[in-house]
């Protein structure tokens, strides 16, 4: 079975068990999140640093001198070595930056060979190696909340002039990139821009890349990664006949330490078009990643875990009092009960069963009070689609019964402070009785309002589904009495 019927049979059984996991917030080659060297929609939460160190290996050919004749016009392969290093930070909740900076190294040796890489001209021979281009890169995640399976992220790049160009190993000129990247669950897809700027006699070509990756996670720190990446080239004086590669990656990626802070990274890569013959060899790369948090991310954590503890130790205390109370007002009840029992039961049983025989006849059954829950979106007061149609049947109600009156609760999740959480819970509230007046008319005064922050949640505010359910408004129908 050769490498290609290999790959094959690995995309087959990795994509036979899909499993929600997300294994994309680790650097890639180029510093930014992602798998190897596809990105992922997500950005770097805020207040996390990570650093990165690949060694890469790619199969590439020359683009070669066109107006000499065969042999010398043939394609000429050459190998790529890349040692790449790389630091990111999270500069938002949606906004993380990173700057790698490569060491790279080209060699071809091949006999009776013209060619020209990165402006510059060759004869049968490349020895090229030196620091490459830094390169800036910014990731703004623009769909989906951190660590959600469908995110999508604009990231853009430059690679600044800093490398060496005496031997051709970068243009001297500014690069550029611009692409976007999407999340779906364990799916990652990337189509990307990149020009490498032009040197002062030759204009090169640019390149346009599209891409398909899955992360398949056997463990919680074991993962199988597969890429597939097309990238064509166009435009430019000297370019290769066949202008596009078809890179298949495959390889593994484990977590290590105890907050999984470590990774290591190991591929094969193969050119499935492959410019020639030549170029159609097993490449590769190894890298090791590690991620930390911030000074600002470990106070905000120990500020929450504080708050919580306090507010467990109150909560605790306050159902300690009431369980006192209920027992205390139950054992005098008791004792009442007992010292009335004997002068009054017998007199008071047959007028008592004859009033409420009279009263349960005379009264028809009360309505009972109804509650309604409508979400809200995170950090949003706005009332949702939804949330409008289960307003629109609480109007209807209310219309139909004048004298029922409606008591309308907010709450915010437990992230953020409590000041911020109470004026977003009563946001809310006001913004359910906005909506009843001026849509459905209303009479405002039918209406009471309160927020209460992030307390009484329904569910845990550890997850994100657990969030979503707490960021609410309750709506309360009161019958008359």
């Amino acid at each position: 079975m050769n490498f290609r019927s290999l790959i094959a049979l690995a995309i087959t059984l990795s994509l036979a068990v899909p499993v929600a996991a997300q294994y994309t917030n680790v650097p890639t080659v180029t510093g930014e999140t992602g798998l190897f060297t596809l990105l992922s929609g997500d950005s770097q939460e805020k207040g996390y640093w990570s650093f990165g160190a690949y060694y890469s290996n790619w199969d590439r050919a020359f683009g070669p001198v066109s107006c000499l004749h065969e042999p010398f016009s043939d394609d000429w392969d050459y190998d790529h070595n890349q040692l790449a290093a790389s630091i990111g930070y999270g500069l938002t909740d949606r906004l993380s930056l990173s700057l790698s900076l490569p060491y790279e190294s080209y060699d071809a040796n091949e006999g009776n060979r013209f060619g020209f890489f990165n402006g510059t001209e060759y004869f049968e021979d490349l020895d090229a190696s030196g620091l490459g281009n830094a390169r800036l890169g910014a990731k703004l995640r623009l769909v989906g909340e951190a660590g959600g399976r469908n995110t999508l992220a604009l990231h853009s790049f430059l690679e600044l002039p800093t490398g060496d160009d005496d031997e051709g190993v970068v243009t001297g000129d500014t690069g550029v990139g611009l692409g976007l990247a999407w999340n779906l669950g364990n799916f990652v897809a990337n189509v990307g821009y990149r020009d490498s700027g032009d040197t002062d006699t030759v204009d090169l070509p640019t390149a346009i890349t599209a891409g398909i990756g899955y992360a398949h996670p056997f463990t919680e720190r074991l993962s199988w990664i597969t890429e597939l990446v097309h990238t064509s080239i166009s435009g430019g004086d000297f370019r290769p006949n066949d202008p596009d590669s078809l890179d298949l990656t495959t390889g593994i990626r484990a977590f290590l330490g105890e907050d999984k802070q470590w990774s290591v990274n190991a591929a094969l890569r193969n050119n499935l078009t492959g410019w020639d013959e030549s170029t159609d060899e097993l490449a590769g790369l190894v890298g090791v990643t590690y991620r930390w948090k911030g000074g600002a991310v470990k106070a905000r954590e120990k500020a929450e875990a504080d708050a919580a503890a306090r507010a467990a130790e109150e909560a605790a205390r306050a159902e300690e009092a009431r369980r006192k109370a209920e027992e205390e007002a139950r054992r005098k009840a008791e004792e009442e009960a007992r010292r009335q029992a004997e002068e009054e039961a017998r007199r008071k049983a047959e007028e008592e069963a004859r009033r409420k025989a009279e009263e349960e006849a005379r009264q028809a059954p009360k309505p009972q009070p109804v509650e309604e829950t409508t979400h809200f979106d995170y950090n949003s007061s706005r009332v949702t689609n939804i949330g409008k149609a289960i307003l629109d049947e609480i109007a209807l109600k209310m219309k139909q019964d004048p004298a029922v009156r409606a008591q309308v609760t907010g709450y915010s999740d437990g992230r953020g402070s409590s000041a911020g959480n109470q004026t977003m819970s009563e946001r809310r509230a006001e913004a359910v009785k906005a909506y009843l007046v001026s849509r459905h008319g209303i009479d405002a005064s039918r209406i009471d309002t309160e927020g209460k922050g992030s307390a009484d949640p329904v569910a845990s505010n550890d997850t994100s589904e657990g969030r979503n359910q707490n960021r609410r408004a309750v709506i309360r129908l009161e019958p008359a009495s």
